[in-house]
């Protein structure tokens, strides 16, 4: 038992330490003369984030917005600073030109699978380089319209479960459009990632949609510990496995690539010009490459690595996809001006081109990329980017030095929503992308998927 006055003693210290630990961090940027939002304890500056108040796109666009006036600032998270980049000339140094200082992302270093490790989101330095150097080919436009064929098919099933929902309901149909576009998205990239014929317009109980559609399916719970993790003791994430994904559907994919990479070496013949078939040849030639090198121990493309970059391309792809397809039918419908003036567009085009929606009758609907364009700015499908200094750097025209680790936070929901750049942000406007228009601004205010070297693939 133990004795209140031993408990006097205690209680207090361990509240002290408890206090210490989380606030020393908190005169990080006043020490260097940085402005910045007063953090509070525990939370830092993300206290409706952490409580669930408000969406991760909402507490990125009002941290940007409380920094009016200023090029940059500093914020915590929990107990971690970081630098917020506002100002679009700054964006540039951190992401192009002193790339060489942000190469790498910020990642929590855990007891992850192997498949979480070795995705190009959280590889580092080298490493990253070259990956990246031999998936960048995979996404040339010439592969790309390799795909077209397989993309093709998904729409054209898309657009008969359209008529049979339609036809069954005297000409009209009520759908959830996330849902429907979630499931037409799961079927193109199933089969332009690794073959995979998904049907998921066909049948509602497809397996590989049940299992796949759940793939952040994590309880609240479960949520909230993670976020203590990274807010307060990230170094105990070394010692925990952490998931981000749902095990059974990291399980289920890993499975999915694995007997389908297996068939294809075993069925060479069988050949399918989507990405995993595409990263296999690359493995194939880098092998061969290093074989008549003799560095046989310097495989990049792996085992591991392919079905890393596989599961990414799927889950990445899934949601941000069918989310602007979502929001982008969503503005559509309440402008029917534009509305029209795309569908004569699309009528004309395809009419050039006998009917065939083809990659070149696309590359021709400029108001199409311009609605396209328009969605991402205003629902951008990631609400920020991050680097994280691999070195010493001074930012240019002041005295203030970033220490190696501290991280750099750049929020695309704040630009995209800025009045400075886009008068009236929260109209819907496509002609924002007209060329004249576009060319006015500079390039690093509009990053639905980053920009520089390590922007999205």
């Amino acid at each position: 038992m133990v004795s209140p006055e031993v408990l006097c003693i205690a209680v207090p210290l361990i509240l002290y330490a408890l206090y210490w630990y989380s606030t020393r961090t908190f005169r990080h940027w006043k020490h260097k003369g940085v402005h910045y939002m007063e953090p509070m304890i525990l939370f830092g500056n993300i206290k409706d984030r952490f409580l669930f108040r408000k969406s991760f796109h909402e507490v990125q666009r009002d941290l940007y917005r409380s920094f009016e006036g200023h090029k940059f600032a500093g914020y915590y998270e929990g107990r971690r600073p970081v630098l917020m980049l506002r100002d679009p000339e700054f964006i540039k140094y951190v992401m192009v030109r002193d790339f060489q200082y942000f190469v790498d992302r910020p990642t929590l270093r855990t007891r992850n699978s192997a498949y979480l490790e070795n995705n190009l989101l959280n590889l580092k330095g080298q490493h990253w380089k070259n990956v990246r150097a031999l998936i960048t080919p995979t996404f040339s436009s010439g592969k790309l319209k390799f795909m077209e064929n397989m993309v093709d098919q998904c729409a054209v099933q898309m657009t008969q479960f359209l008529h049979k929902s339609a036809t069954a309901k005297n000409g009209t149909a009520e759908l959830e459009m996330k849902n429907f576009f979630g499931r037409f998205t799961l079927d193109v990239i199933g089969t332009c990632a690794f073959g995979v014929q998904c049907d998921s317009l066909k049948d509602e109980e497809a397996e590989f949609v049940k299992i796949t559609s759940r793939f952040n399916e994590l309880s609240l719970p479960y949520r909230m510990f993670i976020f203590v993790i990274i807010l307060f003791v990230p170094q105990l994430a070394r010692f925990i496995p952490i998931n981000f994904i749902n095990s059974e559907v990291m399980t289920f994919l890993v499975d999915v690539v694995k007997n389908t990479k297996d068939y294809r070496m075993k069925h060479k013949e069988e050949r399918r010009n989507d990405f995993l078939q595409l990263m296999m040849d690359a493995a194939e030639e880098d092998t061969k490459q290093n074989q008549n090198s003799k560095q046989s121990n310097n495989t990049v493309l792996d085992e591991d690595t392919i079905i890393a970059q596989s599961i990414l391309f799927l889950l990445a792809g899934f949601e941000t996809s069918s989310t602007l397809l979502t929001c982008m039918s969503y503005e559509l419908a309440l402008n029917q001006d534009i509305q029209d003036k795309l569908r004569e567009e699309v009528k004309h085009v395809l009419d050039r081109h006998d009917g065939k929606c083809s990659y070149e009758a696309l590359q021709e609907m400029t108001y199409l990329e311009m609605i396209i364009l328009e969605s991402l700015r205003k629902y951008p499908p990631i609400a920020r980017v991050d680097r994280v200094c691999t070195q010493p750097y001074t930012i240019p025209g002041t005295d203030i030095t970033l220490e190696t680790e501290t991280s750099v936070s750049i929020s695309i929901m704040g630009l995209h929503n800025d009045p400075q750049y886009y008068p009236q942000p929260e109209v819907f406007d496509p002609d924002r992308f007209l060329p004249e228009t576009k060319n006015s601004r500079s390039p690093y205010v509009f990053l639905p998927f980053g920009s520089g070297p390590r922007n999205c693939i």
